[in-house]
């Protein structure tokens, strides 16, 4: 094993930028892609280390500093947000700790990875203040870098170096040839890996945690169990790291890849039996699709019955009648579940194909097995009006889900929306006179949503959202669903009361134009 630091990851913080006054609260999830390509250079002897600046509290000028001191061969620095589509917003903190890095160590070469720069590769290069963008998965192309590097870093080396991305001295962009996919049972995360962000410095979302006290969040990991989505929802842009390899697949093959389910569970153990880890999220693109779920659920069950909190993502129409009392066996208590709207019309256009009557049934499934949803729904996509908006609302207050979010419409890059509103010229966050990257947050002062409807405003969006958001936690039936409930009560009003208060005190620059 090296002695030598060769790679260097540094997580950027974002959560100010992003969330204003709620990042105080909000959840601090281990760096996972950073983890996979972590455990991967570390299991072909390379020496690694990671700063995670939320959790260290370091300002860009104190993480170069520890960049300085360090001396690594390469610096990587993965740009993903909390949710799988939630990677534009974070760019500028990501711009800000390149460039102090940069600035105190000229010599580091910077490779970014994550959706935005592999939806953006060449923007990313001629903006930002790094000298490569990985556009693929990360593994490979961080392993030939570095032997890139070590055999002198000539444009010859780096030419070999695949899904990389550079720009010559002259300008001149170059483009690796693609990376294959890694097959994740060959590259498991190793315990060397996750030692790197120890799951107790994080603290998981509050209303997974809303029986406990604010406190009491963690220990918390997020283990993936698969990688990659079959499907294609117009707003969504998480295949864009994906897309590179993709192109080395056979005809109709997608990024769609199982760990299996014993080597996921034996991850989870070691991260209970090490760690302490109570509180998990299953952060995998599309968690709920076939039967990899239910294989995993029972094996959870076996090793772990019911001392293990977890959520993960479902889709409607994915989330059968045999799989609900399953998952809540192996101590599944949330499901994150992709609604997005009421009207069927929009809601097809997002490759959201299911009925209102499906809706319904999969909610009172889950909830009848005492597992609780939250509820996910989108303002402003292709086709809303101000009707179509006002039955989602409606929809969301009849469900009345123990914790539901309200999303504004964003075209983010990576997604076919963006490449539809860049073409009809719609006034995205990063255009000219735009509040850049940062608009593509929800929460974030700067907030711009993307609205492809009519009759409406970006603006317009911008409040309705706000003002349901609001109103639905403020709503008799809501309150009395979680007082009446024991493993909610008093706490969790409490939890709900304080997070109000803060969520009613945003700035909205586009609200007061």
């Amino acid at each position: 094993m090296s002695r030598v630091l060769d790679v260097l990851f540094v997580i950027p913080a974002a959560l100010s930028q992003v969330y204003q006054s709620l990042a105080k609260d909000h959840a601090i999830e281990p760096p996972a892609k950073a983890r996979f390509v972590a455990s991967g250079l570390l299991r072909r002897g390379y020496g690694v280390d990671l700063l995670d600046a939320p959790i260290l509290e370091l300002m860009p000028e104190a993480m170069a500093e520890e960049v300085r001191l360090r001396k690594p061969k390469l610096i990587i620095m993965p740009v993903y947000g909390y949710n799988p589509s939630s990677s534009t917003h974070t760019m500028p903190a990501a711009r800000a700790f390149a460039r102090a890095i940069k600035d105190a160590c000229p010599t580091v070469p910077i490779m970014m990875m994550g959706t935005h720069p592999a939806a953006l590769p060449e923007r990313t290069l001629r903006e930002e203040p790094i000298d490569f963008v990985c556009v693929g998965e990360g593994l490979i192309t961080a392993y030939e870098l570095l032997q890139a590097i070590d055999a002198g870093g000539s444009d010859a080396d780096l030419d070999k170096v695949r899904s990389l991305w550079r720009l010559k001295q002259d300008g001149s962009l170059v483009c690796g040839f693609a990376a294959p996919l890694v097959d994740l049972n060959e590259e498991p995360v190793s315990q060397e890996a996750w030692r790197l962000m120890d799951p107790r410095q994080y603290r998981a979302h509050d209303w997974h945690t809303f029986w406990r006290p604010y406190a009491d969040r963690g220990p918390y990991a997020n283990p993936y169990s698969r990688e990659g989505c079959p499907f294609s929802c117009d707003f969504c842009n998480i295949q864009a790291p994906f897309r590179d390899g993709e192109s080395l697949l056979p005809q109709k093959k997608n990024s769609f890849r199982d760990l299996r389910p014993e080597l996921f569970v034996n991850e989870v153990e070691f991260l209970y039996e090490e760690f302490g880890v109570r509180y998990l999220k299953i952060p995998d693109e599309m968690f709920g699709a076939g039967g990899h779920a239910l294989r995993v659920a029972d094996l959870v069950a076996e090793r772990f019955g019911d001392a293990l909190n977890f959520w993960c993502y479902y889709r409607v129409d994915t989330c059968q009648p045999n799989h609900i009392e399953r998952l809540r066996k192996a101590g599944v208590r949330w499901i994150g579940l992709g609604i997005e709207a009421a009207n069927s019309g929009v809601r097809d256009g997002q490759d959201k194909g299911f009925s209102d009557e499906r809706i319904h049934d999969v909610v009172r499934r889950l909830h009848a097995t005492g597992i609780e949803v939250g509820a996910n729904y989108i303002f402003g996509l292709h086709g809303e009006t101000r009707q179509s908006m006002e039955e989602t609302r409606a929809l969301a207050f009849e469900l009345n889900t123990s914790f539901a979010n309200f999303y504004c419409n964003q075209a983010l890059p990576g997604s076919s929306q963006y490449v539809r509103a860049e073409a009809a010229g719609y006034p995205l966050p990063a255009r000219e006179g735009g509040p850049g990257w940062i608009g593509h947050s929800q929460y974030a002062k700067e907030s711009e949503p993307c609205f492809m409807g009519t009759g409406l405003t970006p603006a317009d969006v911008l409040r309705f959202r706000d003002e349901t958001h609001l109103g639905y936690y403020r709503r008799s039936a809501y309150v009395s669903r979680l007082a009446a409930d024991p493993k909610f009560g008093d706490v969790a009003l409490s939890n709900i009361g304080r997070w109000l208060t803060t969520v009613g005190s945003l700035e909205r620059d586009l609200l007061r134009k």
